[in-house]
Order: C-alpha cells, then sequence, then structure tokens
C-alpha cells in the first residue's frame, strides 16, 4: 500500500497543485455571488471578527493612549526642568539687582563722605547670638584694623573688634557691650547709645547733660567725639521715653536704621591718609 503511495506521489501532488491554483484563481476573480459553504462558513466566523475588531481597537487605543501619556510625561519633565532653571535665572537677578541697587546707593553714601568706605559681604554671625557679632570678608590684607568703625548707606552698624588676614569680626551696636557717643539733631544735645537690646533689637540713649531733652520721633546721629565715628552718622529714631530716678533722667528707646536680621553688604571706615 505504501509503495503505490510512493510510486502515485508526483501524480497526487500535480492533482492538488492544480486544485489549489484553480480554487485561488476562482475565489480570486470578483464574483457576484458566492457557494452556500462560504456563506454559512462568513456567517459562524463573524460574531468571532467583531470580538476581535473589538479587541484590538481597543488594545490600539490603549496604546496610543499610553504613548500619548508618555510623550506627555516626557515633556512635562523637560518643562518643569526647564521651569526650575528659569527660576533659579530670576532669583540670581533679583540677587544681582538688590546687590547693584545696594552698591549704588553705597557709592552715593561713600561721595558724600570725607572718609574711604570699603565694600564688605557679611560672611557669617555668631552661633550664639547671631545678632550681636558678624563677620565680614575683609581683612589685615585690605587695610582693616581693629576699632574701624562699619556703617551702611542706612547707619552706623559697629565696630571692628578682631581680623585675621581675610576676614574682620564686627561687634554690633545693639551688643550689651557696645556704646558710643550721639547726639540729639533737632536739638545738638549730647547723649550716651547703648546696645543691650537685642531682642527687641532697639538701643538705649541716656542723657550727658542735666537739660537735655528728647522726644518721640527725634533723629539720633553720631557726635563725633570719639575717634571710631564720624560726625552726623544716622544712628536711628527715638520711639519711647521712660522717666527714671524720680523724673530727673529719662532712657530713651530708639529704633536702628540699619535692619541687623537684612545685613549682606557693609561699609569699613578706613582711616584717612595724612598729607
Amino acid at each position: 500500500m505504501l509503495e503505490r503511495l510512493l510510486r502515485w506521489r508526483i501524480p497526487l501532488i500535480i492533482v492538488l497543485i492544480v486544485v489549489l491554483v484553480g480554487t485561488i484563481h476562482y475565489t480570486s476573480v470578483p464574483r457576484g455571488q458566492i457557494s452556500k459553504a462560504e456563506a454559512l462558513w462568513r456567517d459562524i466566523l463573524s460574531p468571532f471578527q467583531w470580538v476581535f475588531r473589538r479587541i484590538e481597537g481597543f488594545f490600539q487605543k490603549q496604546i496610543t493612549e499610553f504613548n500619548r501619556w508618555r510623550s506627555v510625561k516626557e515633556r512635562n519633565v523637560v518643562l518643569e526642568a526647564r521651569l526650575l532653571e528659569l527660576e533659579a535665572e530670576v532669583f540670581e537677578l533679583r540677587n544681582y539687582r538688590r546687590e547693584n541697587e545696594w552698591l549704588r546707593e553705597a557709592l552715593d553714601f561713600r561721595d558724600e563722605r570725607e572718609h574711604d568706605l570699603l565694600v564688605a559681604e557679611v560672611i557669617g554671625r555668631s552661633p550664639s547670638n547671631w545678632e550681636s557679632v558678624i563677620t565680614v570678608n575683609k581683612g589685615q590684607v585690605h587695610g582693616v584694623a581693629s576699632g574701624m568703625a562699619v556703617v551702611t548707606n542706612a547707619g552706623i552698624v559697629g565696630t571692628v573688634i578682631n581680623t585675621s588676614s581675610l576676614t574682620s569680626t564686627v561687634l554690633l551696636i545693639v551688643d550689651a557691650q557696645s556704646a558710643t557717643g550721639g547726639l540729639v539733631q533737632s536739638s545738638g544735645d549730647l547723649v550716651l547709645i547703648e546696645g543691650g537690646q537685642m531682642d527687641q533689637g532697639s538701643l538705649v540713649a541716656k542723657p550727658l547733660g542735666r537739660d537735655t531733652f528728647v522726644e518721640v520721633g527725634d533723629v539720633i546721629v553720631t557726635s563725633g567725639l570719639s575717634r571710631i565715628y564720624p560726625k552726623n552718622l544716622p544712628i536711628g529714631e527715638v520711639v519711647a521715653v521712660e522717666s527714671r530716678q524720680y523724673d530727673l533722667s529719662f532712657a530713651a528707646i530708639v529704633k536702628p536704621f540699619v535692619d541687623f536680621a537684612r545685613l549682606e553688604y557693609v561699609l569699613i571706615v578706613m582711616p584717612q591718609e595724612e598729607l
């Protein structure tokens, strides 16, 4: 039996090829009608085709949405990075603008003064009491020495108490160890300005004469009697007057013009060169 099949294999292959070619030709030609077997087969397959088409459409839609979401996410990452860069640039520009405004005011202030003024940046504050001592980035190599006055265009800041080659420590006027001579700008009466009100950010003005009169709103400036501060530098404004010792004396509370909590740059008063 097997030998017969092998003997007729070539004719059988030829017949199958002829049938296959005929079927392809028959089905490829447009026909107005199809056979009942084809119609039945199509009807059987149509529900499955509908289901497969729906499934295919669903997955295609999900893939499209996923690709769109991934694209949006990647774009958001890029935009967020760009936004952070722009915010950093804006912050930097604001710092530059603030520094330029301060330096412009400082230059105008320096032009109005006879003394040479050295610009210094605040780089540190005392960890124990951050309002009483600051460190600036100018020192001995810049000509800074202990006892020099430190000011801003708003008013006096304090005194240099020690130096290194590149830095200096400044004792602020609000410190309890600080004291300087002042005068009431409206009357010229002399007062002693003392620190010790760091918690309130204020100073105390005490009279140096029995006839000294101070009232709220008076401006206190440096007297120029000490060798530290030049004359007529602004110190602060009287905000309260407290009577003491049976009204025979008083202590005036002075609010400094300098905001010590926001100090960024200061001016060191350099000694005048002798001719």
